[in-house]
């Protein structure tokens, strides 16, 4: 009885298929997700009209001061976005998140008229603290189809600073 040789070329040849294979995988499963929350053919070509970020009072229910990119930790803000701008028929919504991807504000989903009183948009404490935690914050509003985000109608950024 004899046994084969080993052979260092066809155990690499398998390890580069087997790679391959897991790569080809990967790329599917993206692809799928991909055309999954970002379908084709969603685009309205509408956008959202963020008048800005402002120091947000929250006893009052309002905003002052000029626009901004920086708060400190114990500063309030929030945005006001203009929903007239938008088309009527679509339904939307607008979400702060804070650097851990954690809503800590929300308007809607609603239609631009449904929404035209709540205007204000201001980030949430989250419960046990006393102050924003650091980090950047993204604002974003967005159109949704079938209670699922499908396209960002406009974003804006600001730095919570320490």
């Amino acid at each position: 009885m004899s046994v084969a040789p080993y052979d260092q070329i066809l155990t690499l040849y398998r390890t580069l298929l087997v790679f391959g294979t897991v790569a080809v995988l990967i790329l599917s499963v993206g692809l799928v997700e991909f055309v999954y929350f970002e379908p084709p053919g969603q685009t309205t070509g509408a956008t959202a009209h963020i008048l800005g970020v402002f120091e947000y009072d929250p006893k009052a229910g309002t905003t002052q001061g000029p626009d901004r990119t920086t708060f400190a930790r114990t500063d309030e803000f929030a945005a006001v976005v203009d929903w007239s701008q938008l088309p009527p028929d679509i339904v939307v919504d607008a979400r702060w998140f804070n650097s851990f991807g954690s809503v800590v504000g929300l308007v809607g989903p609603g239609t631009p008229a449904q929404l035209g009183a709540q205007s204000t948009v201001p980030v949430i404490v989250p419960p046990g603290l006393h102050h924003s935690l650091p980090g950047h914050y993204s604002f974003v509003v967005e159109r949704l189809k079938d209670s699922r985000p499908v396209e960002v109608l406009g974003r804006r950024i600001v730095l919570v600073e320490r």
